[in-house]
């Protein structure tokens, strides 16, 4: 027992030496770190004060290196200041000096749409993100550091326009201010191109001879830089000498500028020399103009074609441009080439000719694809154009088919007699005739002599058909053809049998197939002038005298305007029915608008607006507008919704259509000057022009100044398009107003040509620093440009309002 307790005090003695020195191992390093921070907590003080020093330096020295030039101090990256000769200066990277290491890191700064700075966004360009790092490694490794932004000089100030007033002082073009949304910028409304408001351009022409006769026009289907081309038959008399006017027209321009590119006659006398004037072409100068057309062949070339009173020459064509400029007989006065024509005949290929009764020729003209049309003494006739850049003045154009017999009757005032062809008949025998409603061909309210006054061919699926205006001597005043099936030696009836093309027993594929008549009262007196055929073929529109009343009923015996359901071809019929007269689908001026006597001349735009001219049918106190516009969007109720008054009246007009959407109306006047009028026209409500520009007035900052970035509003829908450039300027010699300013956009290579577009309903971005042309930035004047666009002309984009930031 005394031995294990002598253990048991041996063991716990050493428990406790172990523990002891445990102790004493945790306790000592404790005591020693004491002992040696409590010997360097002065110096580590002492350093900590004079980084903080050194911290304070270095945030000073930085204002003053920005207040020296801002283009210095805003470069990215590393550096140190120095100090020399009292000045102040960043070198590049981190400065050791002794202890102590000092380095500024300067780099960019963003800012969100509020404006706020963020990690990411929209460059601020006058603001700087600095932060500055002071170390020192004695007593121990430690450092201090700052975070500061630095503006270009003091602050950032913002120039704002938001309100129409402050939009109003900018220069609109295309582009309208207005107030919907508490002021913004939009595209302009179509108010000079309604058509229910119509006005005659300032632009207009003085055309050779005339009055002219007919006019055709067409734009470029891809480009508004190439001028709209238009052809003028200008010779109503065989004895005038010039025959054919060719101008262009500047297109894209809301004032159009018509130029007169030369003119065609076979007088002698235009010639500038007589080596010029064509020979052997067993043509003279002796014939009068009836209608144009323009032709551009598959090798690119353009002609003329004109319908004439000539009975071997019933269309003749004249080179215009070869294709790589225009071509002229007579190069010094400006005369076309004279190239081939066209001869009416029976048949293909047969030698023997037809004419008219009475002279008249051809009177209407049509082109449809490779293939012309011409209405001729009650007749249709068509011809190839594919190979015309291959005939000659003794090789005409080739006849297509045989000749389709229409309704029309030609008239001779003062005879009692209207003519046409028999079947098979040719040559100068006529043997079909009928008497006229009046000896002296009056018929309504115009004087009717030709059989057919306007034909309009168009393609319906795999079938072409030709709507005919009957002129005079029968009932039906709408002949639809039908020129599908080309008739040859192989069909039924061949294309050499007397039925060819006949009304009665022609081939169904080559014939008239329906007619239809405007009044079938007894006793009434109708004519029809034009028709104009919707691109399906499911409407004619069609003009007719209008005027009298020949039966006394007290109702005008035939309306200035039918809307004509031709759905079906064989048995077209009135809106209202199959009953004549119509009681709807028509339209007869009120007032001393009953008056217009329409001539050869319609268009309809859009199935929307139909445009009659022609001439006041009556001597009296009333005055009847001789352009009238009528409202056709309820075509069972045509209404009148605009005119022009012009007393001398219009003899025709063609519409054209631009590639950027902008719509004119060419018309040629009845008289011997400025024979060439324009309207331009659209549609007439909620609708925006296609494209525009804002250019804001000129803000001075009043020094020079660093225009930072901007934030703009907008409203952007689908179709349309928005971007903006921005100007900064030196100012001129009359402040800001005189300044020279160049657009530019954000492209650091291309400013120029280069755009600040959207993003949602904002367009943001950062005002390039950088001098360029005009364009000085910092500088001490600026403007920007907006640029609105539409493919929807019922839609616009807005800018709503424009934020600018700069720093004075």
């Amino acid at each position: 027992m005394a031995l294990s307790n002598q253990f048991y005090k041996s063991g716990s003695v050493l428990v406790e030496i172990l523990l002891a020195l445990a102790l004493t191992a945790i306790i000592t390093p404790a005591i020693i770190n004491g002992l040696i921070t409590s010997r360097q907590g002065e110096p580590q003080q002492d350093q900590r004060q004079t980084a903080l020093s050194l911290l304070k330096e270095t945030q000073d020295s930085l204002r003053l290196i920005r207040e020296k030039g801002w283009s210095t101090f805003s470069v990215n990256g590393v550096f140190h200041p120095q100090i020399s000769a009292g000045s102040w200066s960043l070198l590049s990277g981190t400065e050791i000096t002794g202890d102590f290491y000092r380095s500024i890191i300067i780099g960019d700064v963003y800012r969100d749409l509020s404006g706020n700075i963020g990690t990411s966004g929209t460059l601020d360009s006058s603001t700087k993100k600095v932060t500055i790092n002071i170390g020192w490694s004695e007593p121990y490794l430690s450092d201090i550091n700052s975070v500061s932004y630095f503006t270009r000089y003091i602050d950032n100030l913002a120039y704002t326009q938001s309100t129409r007033t402050e939009f109003n002082v900018g220069t609109t073009l295309g582009t309208q201010t207005t107030n919907a949304f508490g002021g913004e910028v939009t595209l302009a409304n179509n108010n000079y191109a309604k058509w229910c408001s119509p006005e005659l351009s300032s632009a207009n022409i003085d055309l050779p001879d005339g009055p002219p006769v007919a006019v055709a026009a067409v734009g470029n289907s891809s480009s508004t830089t190439i001028p709209n081309d238009v052809f003028v038959a200008v010779s109503p008399l065989t004895s005038t000498s010039v025959k054919l006017a060719y101008l262009t027209v500047t297109a894209n321009t809301s004032t159009p500028l018509p130029t007169l590119e030369g003119t065609f006659t076979l007088d002698p006398a235009k010639y500038s020399n007589p080596s010029y004037v064509p020979v052997g072409i067993n043509l003279t100068n002796n014939f009068k103009t009836n209608d144009v057309k323009y032709y551009k062949s598959p090798g690119g070339k353009v002609y003329a074609l004109m319908a004439t009173d000539l009975p071997d020459h019933e269309v003749i064509a004249v080179l215009i441009n070869n294709g790589a400029g225009q071509v002229y007989q007579d190069p010094v006065n400006k005369i076309y080439q004279y190239w081939t024509f066209f001869n009416t005949r029976i048949y293909q290929g047969t030698a023997t000719q037809d004419q008219t009764p009475f002279g008249y020729g051809a009177v209407s003209l049509a082109v449809l694809g490779n293939q012309g049309f011409v209405a001729s003494g009650g007749y249709l006739y068509t011809f190839d154009l594919s190979n015309i850049d291959s005939k000659s003045t003794a090789n005409g154009l080739d006849m297509i088919g045989c000749r389709i017999e229409l309704d029309g009757y030609e008239c001779l005032p003062g005879s009692g007699t209207d003519r046409k062809y028999s079947s098979g008949e040719t040559g100068t025998s006529w043997s079909s005739t009928t008497s006229p409603a009046h000896n002296d061909c009056s018929d309504g309210g115009n004087i009717e002599l030709y059989a057919d006054n306007y034909i309009y061919p168009l393609k319906v699926g795999t079938s072409t058909f030709v709507y005919v205006a009957v002129g005079a001597g029968v009932n039906p005043e709408l002949n639809i053809v039908n020129t599908t099936n080309i008739p040859s030696a192989g069909t039924s009836p061949r294309i050499n049998n007397s039925s060819c093309g006949r009304i009665s027993g022609g081939a169904s594929g080559w014939k008239r197939v329906g007619s239809l008549d405007f009044n079938n009262i007894s006793g009434t007196e109708e004519a029809a002038n034009s028709v104009f055929v919707k691109s399906d073929g499911t409407r004619a529109y069609m003009s007719s005298n209008g005027g009298i009343d020949a039966n006394h009923d007290g109702q005008p015996d035939s309306y200035q305007l039918y809307v004509i359901d031709t759905t079906s071809k064989t048995a077209p019929r009135f809106i209202s029915g199959a009953s004549s007269p119509p009681t709807s689908g028509y339209y007869y001026g009120s007032g001393a608008n009953a008056q217009l006597f329409p001539r050869r001349s319609l268009t309809v735009l859009n199935g929307q607006r139909a445009i009659l001219v022609g001439k006041d049918g009556t001597i009296d106190g009333n005055d009847a507008s001789e352009y009238q516009v009528l409202n056709i969007s309820n075509e069972a109720s045509p209404t009148f919704c605009g005119s022009v008054n012009f007393d001398q009246g219009f003899n025709d007009l063609t519409s054209v259509s631009e590639a950027d959407g902008d719509n004119f109306v060419y018309m040629v006047a009845n008289t011997t000057e400025k024979q060439l009028k324009i309207i331009q026209g659209g549609p007439d409500t909620g609708i925006y022009v296609s494209s525009g520009t804002f250019e804001s007035s000129a803000f001075d900052s009043n020094n020079i100044t660093a225009f930072n970035r901007f934030s703009a509003n907008i409203t952007n829908p689908t179709q349309t398009t928005i971007s903006l450039q921005m100007a900064v300027a030196d100012a001129g010699t009359n402040g800001c107003n005189n300044a020279n300013y160049t657009f530019i956009g954000p492209n650091s290579v291309d400013y120029a040509g280069s755009f600040f577009t959207s993003t949602g309903s904002t367009i943001t971005g950062a005002i390039p620093l950088v001098n360029t042309l005009n364009y000085h930035n910092p500088g001490r004047c600026i403007k920007y440009k907006v640029f609105f666009s539409t493919l929807d002309n019922s839609l616009t984009p807005s800018l709503l309002d424009i934020n600018v930031n700069y720093s004075p």
